[in-house]
């Protein structure tokens, strides 16, 4: 693995300083999602449902010490660390887009996954507070963070489909 030199660092500052539409994404997705986390864990009681659509959907405090959706594999440790990166992928991969759709939705990806990352860095667990479902038939319990990366993974999936081409440059244009 070879180091960057000064002047591949500074090409890489100069880039992140030229993607300000995904980076206020992730900023606004990962102040609403801490913002919300926090708000349930101090105003909820864990495994306590308020219904705020009858039972179709509710608000309960659960924590998630697993992957998405309470799948138990990895632990909190593996889990922080694919996670980070994965952030450092996504960043990596910003630098060489160019579409604005793209560059949005991947911001939005990037502030729910440093969302979940400052939960299982700062208390080794997820916090999730929105349960959607019928009677007992619920899907598993999610948070803000959550939604901004399956929404934003979809809306990547589909932007990248419907191009005829990735609009990532190549190394001669880079130069």
């Amino acid at each position: 693995m070879r180091m960057m030199s000064v002047t591949g660092v500074e090409r890489f500052w100069k880039q992140l300083k030229s993607k300000p539409l995904a980076f206020t994404a992730a900023a606004i997705v990962l102040l609403l999602d801490q913002a919300t986390k926090y708000a349930a864990r101090y105003e909820l009681m864990e495994g306590n449902p308020q219904e705020v659509l009858g039972n179709l959907l509710r608000i309960v405090l659960r924590y998630n010490y697993g992957a998405a959706f309470s799948l138990g594999w990895g632990g909190p440790v593996f889990l922080s660390v694919f996670t980070a990166l994965a952030c450092v992928f996504l960043v990596r991969y910003m630098m060489k887009v160019t579409s604005r759709k793209q560059l949005l939705w991947l911001g939005i990806i990037l502030g729910g996954a440093v969302g979940n990352l400052v939960d299982r860095i700062a208390m080794g667990k997820v916090t999730d507070f929105i349960d959607v479902g019928l009677t007992a038939w619920r899907w598993p319990t999610f948070n803000v963070a959550d939604i901004a990366i399956c929404i934003g993974g979809i809306a990547v999936f589909f932007l990248f489909k419907g191009a005829k081409r990735l609009e990532v440059p190549t190394k001669e244009l880079e130069k």
